[in-house]
């Protein structure tokens, strides 16, 4: 079966359509996370997408892990987010529960898949031990009421345990970009490359990454752009809910990228509901 992996969605249900148009029938899918919030239809995406059942998966990315907390009581709504038609919906407990079944990482045809990054000292291996920590603590009776600690500026460490060790590896899977050169995490550079100091080094690009002879597809960095310069790196957010495009790229040997151009959901810096 071929599988394609598609970048954010970020609730932009039409274009999303307009994708799957595009995309062969009986493939299957996998979402690279971030399917909601910020754009227009975040309700009716999530609905589309579970209703794939076993053909699709979707990632656990900051949005998601977001809206569980939301959901908990642990977190506060944002004045940018739109999820409340999420929260007010008749089928909002399934969909909750739904998404906390989800993974933070998986490998299909011999791509690691995550939303944002993986650790530069993490093998494939270590990326999926450490992402199934996580995914067996939002699954547990606990996972709800506590999932407000799996949020704060935690550095990753092998010596970590209990609720720092898990706060590092959702820093690392959903909220990465940039390293400093002591391989630490950097968590206000959000621009491309190009834009920011060279002091900080995306995470894909930090010497000695263990899964560099892997192929990765991620998404959560809507500005990067191509990345031409380093092998085995498939960034996939292309800018959908800021104007740019959304993109699907075929995993495996034969690398055919469908994408369709979207439209303005949202201007950068622009404070309101949708």
């Amino acid at each position: 079966m071929k599988t394609y992996a598609i970048g954010d969605v970020h609730g932009c249900f039409d274009t999303l359509e307009k994708l799957l148009q595009q995309i062969p029938n009986k493939s299957r899918l996998i979402f690279i996370g971030d399917i909601i919030n910020r754009g227009p239809k975040s309700l009716e995406t999530i609905r589309t997408v579970m209703r794939m059942g076993d053909r699709a998966e979707c990632l656990l990315g900051n949005h998601e892990l977001h809206l569980l907390a939301v959901y908990a009581g642990q977190r506060a709504m944002s004045p940018e987010d739109t999820i409340s038609e999420i929260l007010n919906a008749p089928d909002c407990d399934d969909i909750i529960q739904w998404l906390r079944n989800r993974p933070l990482a998986l490998v299909d045809h011999g791509f690691l898949c995550v939303h944002a990054a993986t650790h530069w000292s993490w093998s494939v291996e270590e990326t999926l031990k450490q992402a199934s920590r996580v995914e067996k603590f939002i699954r547990s009776d606990k996972g709800l009421s506590q999932i407000g600690e799996l949020f704060g500026k935690q550095q990753w460490s092998s010596d970590l345990r209990g609720k720092d060790r898990l706060r590092a590896v959702v820093n690392v899977l959903t909220r990465t970009r940039y390293l400093n050169a002591d391989g630490t995490m950097d968590f206000k550079q959000k621009l491309s490359p190009a834009d920011t100091p060279v002091e900080y080094i995306p995470w894909f690009k930090f010497p000695g990454r263990k899964t560099a002879k892997t192929p990765v597809a991620f998404g959560h960095w809507s500005t990067l752009g191509p990345v031409n310069d380093v092998s085995n790196v498939f960034p996939l957010d292309t800018a959908c809910l800021w104007g740019g495009a959304l993109t699907a790229r075929r995993l495996g040997r034969h690398r055919e990228t469908f994408s369709v151009k979207a439209p303005i959901y949202r201007i950068p810096g622009e404070k309101r509901n949708l």
